[in-house]
């Protein structure tokens, strides 16, 4: 064979294997996903609150608090202190003017997943992820602990570094001084490596950790860039998201220890972001279903990325459940990227990783649509890659809810 044809081959070899991957990638990433926009209710935008990522609500007063980092000032090299932000349910029509509650403190403050803990006492404890240095480099990381004071403002009372724990997302509040986190993953954010295992999908280093007050242990990993994390209302079910893994992780938690035991998981076939679980017991999804779009998004505001709202509804027995749709829109109409979901009574109020508004969203008297929307296929589960990892999970143990 001439060289110039070894040459020839092998360049139609390395294009190959690059269209294959790319192929691969956007595939998983639900690039080819075919995206019908619905939603029967109404919404309207509050703005003032840019990259409202994450919210935690009090439902013995029907307060949301709202952290806000405007990642896109810190982009551009011109970066801005968080706030947390405070939103009464019952006058989200006409909203009080915004004040940042933490009064300053800490002075470095770029806010990530939020958590609020209201004891038997009534005292209100709100804690907060914090990277110091910005979204960008999470080095420094810490967890802020607030007290909720009388006149609605926070107090900040504890600020917890856990060593080894580094790339926290998430938090979820089990005490005044206790909580679970997720660590996205072990390796360097914003790495090669980080970058390759994207492509690849075969970073399982993401985890789940339990600080007790005094010390921090990890309780499980393997999880594709551990998100979110929430607790149901009796404590005893913690749920994790996996936005690479585009599952959902429920675990048996013993309330008195903080043990976890991993029970059941879903792949849902989209980008997983935060968790939120209603009073009813249902758990709030915010999902990216086109993550490749989303990445887009994050480095160009004109990109719009796609917002979905799905919910578990968790079977009685434990195991299983039902997976259902509640919104969906394509980022147009000038929202995009929806990260966290929190609904209470016919409410629904949605956050975003970089929008600067909060969206406000009156629910349709049929919010399931599966009910409403009986003839669409809500959730793409026919892709073969699906079911091959759906294969996958339950060789490992762990079934896949009904949907």
């Amino acid at each position: 064979m001439k060289p110039s044809q070894i040459i020839l081959l092998t360049g139609v070899a390395i294009v190959g294997i690059l269209s294959f991957t790319w192929f691969r990638t956007a595939s998983r990433a639900g690039e080819f996903t075919t995206l019908v926009p619905v939603f029967d209710g109404t919404c309207t935008d509050i703005a003032g609150m840019p990259g409202a990522e994450d919210m935690a609500i009090d439902r013995t007063t029907g307060r949301i608090f709202v952290a806000s980092d405007d990642r896109r000032a810190a982009a551009m090299g011109k970066p801005v202190r968080g706030a947390i932000y405070s939103l009464p349910v019952e006058s989200l029509t006409t909203p009080p003017a915004l004040k940042d509650l933490t009064g300053g403190l800490p002075t470095a403050f770029h806010p990530h997943g939020t958590s609020l803990f209201r004891g038997p006492d009534g005292k209100v404890t709100l804690m907060v992820v914090n990277h110091p240095k910005g979204a960008a480099d999470y080095t420094g990381t810490t967890v802020e602990v607030f007290d909720a004071q009388a006149d609605g403002s926070l107090k900040l009372r504890r600020t917890v570094a856990v060593p080894g724990l580094t790339r926290i997302n998430d938090i979820v509040a089990t005490g005044t001084n206790s909580f679970y986190a997720t660590s996205e993953s072990d390796l360097e954010r914003g790495s090669l490596s980080e970058s390759l295992s994207f492509i690849s999908g075969n970073d399982r280093t993401g985890a789940i950790w339990y600080f007790d007050g005094a010390k921090g242990n990890k309780l499980d990993s393997g999880l594709g860039f551990a998100n979110s994390l929430a607790l149901s209302n009796d404590g005893k079910t913690l749920y994790a998201s996996a936005t690479i893994s585009r599952s959902i992780y429920l675990y048996d938690r013993d309330p008195a220890t903080g043990a976890i035991k991993r029970r059941d998981a879903a792949l849902l076939g989209t980008g997983i972001d935060n968790l939120d679980v209603d009073p009813d017991g249902i758990v709030w999804m915010a999902a990216h279903p086109k993550m490749l779009s989303f990445i887009q998004h994050a480095g160009n505001p004109a990109k719009p990325s796609p917002s979905q709202i799905l919910i578990l509804e968790p079977s009685p027995t434990g195991k299983g459940g039902k997976i259902d749709q509640v919104y969906l829109k394509d980022g147009t109409d000038g929202f995009s990227g929806a990260s966290v979901a929190i609904r209470s009574g016919s409410t629904m109020v949605l956050g975003s990783v970089f929008d600067k508004s909060v969206r406000v969203c009156q629910l349709p008297k049929v919010w399931r649509q599966s009910e409403s929307h009986p003839a669409q296929r809500l959730l793409d589960t026919e892709r073969d890659e699906l079911k091959k990892q759906a294969e996958k999970a339950a060789k490992a143990g762990a079934s896949e809810p009904a949907k």
